[in-house]
């Protein structure tokens, strides 16, 4: 009896740890990176992208134009908005502060549809990092400037059409308490006030 017990104990051991490894191969099946995001403004190399820059008139190459920022680094930085979607079918485009008569970081996420380019989302905040997912489109954690607390730290994510704010992930630096969250989210994510 008691080598019978021994045996079905060690099935059922053996059983459960070939279901959490198929677990834990469906969950690892799509390894998400996070890509933090730096301080440096690379030169941009896409002459696609400065294009509709021009054509969205965030600025230009002509140097009579005066009411424009110029079309450089100095001003702007871009990024994939995933690995897979192709620079011609949208980008993420941040712009430093003052630009445009606005005293923070933009963040614009730019789309083609049928055949012209057009902002899909524009966020008055700065990219802190982008996190891979299944879609290919990454989330995006985004900093945003509050007058009384400090840098709100929010993530956004690819609903198909747009990206939208769900979750306040840290403040100054600090992740956010699970006990905390709902009215954290309450305050800065039913109440979003910095972009659309």
């Amino acid at each position: 009896m008691k080598i019978v017990f021994s045996i079905a104990l060690l099935v059922l051991v053996l059983l459960s740890s070939c279901e959490e490894k198929k677990t834990a191969e469906v969950i690892s099946s799509f390894p998400s990176d996070t890509i933090v995001i730096g301080n440096d403004y690379p030169d941009i190399n896409s002459e696609l992208v400065l294009k509709v820059m021009e054509e969205l008139r965030f600025c230009t190459s002509n140097d009579t134009i005066v009411s424009l920022p110029p079309c450089t680094n100095e001003y702007f930085r871009i990024f994939n908005v995933g690995p897979n979607v192709n620079w011609k079918d949208g980008f993420l485009l941040e712009m430093r502060a003052g630009l445009f008569n606005t005293p923070v970081k933009q963040l614009i996420v730019v789309q083609k549809g049928f055949n012209t380019y057009k902002i899909i989302n524009q966020y008055f905040g700065f990219l802190i990092e982008q996190r891979t997912t299944k879609s290919g489109y990454n989330d995006l954690l985004m900093g945003y400037q509050d007058e009384e607390i400090g840098i709100v730290a929010i993530k956004h994510t690819w609903d198909g059409k747009r990206y939208s704010p769900i979750d306040v992930e840290e403040i100054n630096g600090y992740y956010v308490k699970k006990e905390l969250k709902d009215s954290i989210n309450h305050l800065f994510i039913d109440n979003f006030y910095a972009g659309h």
